[in-house]
């Protein structure tokens, strides 16, 4: 099916898989993200899995400067952790990076009845929290398929969407999902279309918030001047007196903190001078990094 453009406000980009062959990634403009097929079930014989593009598109995503996705299309006769686990040594295979989106194809009972298929898709996407805890990821799925019972418990997840419409599902027609985050609204010159849920920019603020936290920087020296107490200078720097003497401690050659500051921490704890009253001078203290 041919689909007008989105009618979202987003960033766009395609879907592909073998069925394209070796897509000409080189021929393509206006795209922020590109996703390919990468592994099926326990990729037995006959599964064509790993996909025989899977290195070709990897490769070209990247090349193009796109966001990059791999999806694995789930066999709910099979068991999902161990799925997840081939899905995820396959994309290692290839060169797995942090940005990289992982998606989870549910969109096939094989007999299976929807309590049994959302149970081996909740077992993969456990397993893959597990595998790989800080890339992107998510669900694709189509309607009927979700409000059939097939997607129970995986709305924690970000919704990929198959709606070949001309207008956006509303948050009424995705549910258990509160809203959807990409959607493949259509087919144009035999590839599938799709679209994320804002902007090109939003896409990049969406990949970013699954990275972990910049750690914070290590302690940092501080000379005292003579005019504040161990107390106030702890509160400027949003800790507390014993954290900056464990880090000066730690940091203080032999592991003995220097006589000045060992002098004026034994007068203020034996009530000979005030918690209030200015450290001496030149004393080296190492103070905790903030992020």
């Amino acid at each position: 099916m041919t689909s007008p453009s989105a009618t979202v406000r987003s960033a766009q980009g395609i879907d592909v898989s073998n069925f394209q062959g070796h897509f000409a990634w080189s021929a393509t403009s206006g795209l922020s993200f590109g996703v390919h097929r990468l592994t099926q079930g326990l990729s037995t014989p006959g599964t064509n899995s790993p996909d025989p593009t899977a290195q070709w598109n990897h490769a070209e995503i990247a090349k193009r400067g796109l966001h990059r996705g791999v999806y694995h299309f789930l066999d709910p006769r099979k068991s999902g952790a161990a799925q997840a686990a081939v899905f995820v040594a396959a994309y290692h295979d290839l060169g797995l990076t942090a940005s990289d989106m992982l998606w989870l194809d549910n969109e096939v009972s094989n007999g299976e009845g929807p309590a049994m298929v959302a149970q081996c898709a909740r077992a993969f996407m456990a397993e893959l929290d597990k595998l790989c805890p800080r890339n992107p990821r998510g669900v694709y799925t189509f309607l009927s398929f979700a409000s059939g019972g097939y997607c129970a418990g995986l709305d924690r997840y970000a919704l990929w969407i198959a709606h070949p419409a001309a207008a956006a599902p509303s948050p009424a027609e995705v549910k258990p999902w509160p809203s959807w985050k990409f959607w493949q609204y259509g087919i144009r010159n035999g590839v599938d279309r799709d679209a994320f849920n804002g902007t090109a920019a939003d896409l990049d603020a969406w990949i970013r918030s699954f990275a972990p936290p910049p750690h914070p920087p290590g302690p940092v020296l501080h000379v005292t001047a003579g005019q504040s107490s161990l107390a106030g200078l702890a509160r400027q720097h949003h800790t507390v007196p014993t954290v900056v003497l464990r880090e000066t401690f730690a940091h203080s050659p032999g592991g003995v903190l220097p006589p000045g500051l060992a002098g004026y921490v034994n007068g203020v704890l034996t009530g000979h001078l005030a918690p209030t009253a200015p450290m001496p001078a030149g004393l080296p203290l190492w103070l905790p990094g903030t992020s």
